[in-house]
C-alpha cells in the first residue's frame, strides 16, 4: 500500500516541509484548509452548537480542517454537549467516554494530540562542543 500524500500545509505546521520534497511555498496545498460550516443536526443542538463554536474560536487559526472533518467535528460537539449537560450520567458508559477522547485526538483538541505535531524546534546547543 503505497503512503499517502500528506498535505503542504500540515508539513509546514510540523516543520517538516522541504522545497526539493514538497515543492515551493506558492503552491497549493492539497487539501483548502478552511473550518467548515456547521451542520443542522448541530446547529439544532444548542449544547452542541456552542461547542462546534468554542472549538471555531479555538482552532480555527490552525488552517488543519476541512470539509472532510466537519462529521468528526458534529460528533465531538455532539458527545460533548452530553458531557456538559450530565457528567455524571455520560461517565457511566465507558465507550462514549472513549470515543470523546479519541475524538479529541483526531482532531488535535488534546494537548497530547498537539504535542505530537509539533512544530519547528530549535536545535540545542551542545555545551560540550567548546572541548
Amino acid at each position: 500500500m503505497a503512503n499517502r500524500k500528506m498535505p503542504s500545509n500540515v508539513h509546514k505546521m510540523r516543520g517538516t516541509h522541504r522545497k526539493d520534497r514538497h515543492g515551493t511555498t506558492s503552491e497549493k496545498a492539497l487539501l483548502s484548509a478552511s473550518y467548515p460550516g456547521m451542520p443542522e443536526h448541530v446547529a439544532d443542538d444548542i449544547g452542541a452548537a456552542k461547542v462546534w463554536e468554542e472549538v471555531r474560536a479555538a482552532m480555527s487559526e490552525a488552517n488543519i480542517y476541512t470539509s472532510a472533518d466537519s462529521n468528526k467535528l458534529a460528533r465531538y460537539c455532539i458527545l460533548e454537549a452530553g458531557f456538559r449537560a450530565d457528567p455524571v450520567g455520560f461517565s457511566e458508559t465507558a465507550a462514549r467516554l472513549t470515543q470523546l477522547r479519541l475524538l479529541e485526538n483526531d482532531l488535535y483538541l488534546s494537548p497530547e494530540s498537539r504535542a505530537k505535531v509539533g512544530g519547528k524546534k530549535d536545535k540545542k546547543s551542545n555545551r560540550f562542543s567548546d572541548f
